[in-house]
């Protein structure tokens, strides 16, 4: 099975990706999206990693999972919580690459939602690479 897990990633890769584009008809809804919005969704998946990964520390003896694309999940955010965040990441980054291809023809709207999963996917993937830093000493 080992051998399939990065198949699968790469394949939740691609259905985000496509999510993230206008395939399936107008990807802009009547969503408002503003500037504080798009920062307070950076800030708080910025913190939200090392809230996990604290959390799951503190209710195990163990040390942690290093994430890899080479397993598949462990008992969810609050066992395997690196796991989790890559894979979030993962999504996230293929929903932002996905939507950077409605900006030729997006209004206004449509441009704050590609900064939305900017935030999203940039603040997740810093917040993890904190996290990792803060709690190195919990991760085998």
């Amino acid at each position: 099975m080992k051998r399939f897990w990065p198949w699968i990633y790469l394949a939740l890769f691609a259905a985000a990706f496509l999510g993230g584009l206008p395939i399936f008809g107008k990807a802009q809804g009547h969503t408002n999206v503003d500037w504080v919005f798009v920062t307070v969704s950076f800030l708080g998946l910025l913190a939200f990693p090392s809230l996990a990964v604290g959390y799951a520390r503190s209710r195990t003896t163990t040390r942690l999972l290093t994430a890899s694309f080479s397993r598949g999940f462990r008992g969810g955010w609050w066992v395997d919580p690196l796991q989790c965040l890559r894979v979030t990441s993962l999504l996230l980054g293929g929903m932002f690459l996905g939507s950077l291809f409605t900006l030729p023809h997006a209004t206004s709207q449509g441009v704050m939602i590609v900064w939305w999963y900017a935030a999203m996917a940039f603040g997740l993937t810093a917040g993890e690479l904190v996290a990792l830093k803060v709690f190195r000493g919990s991760v085998a």
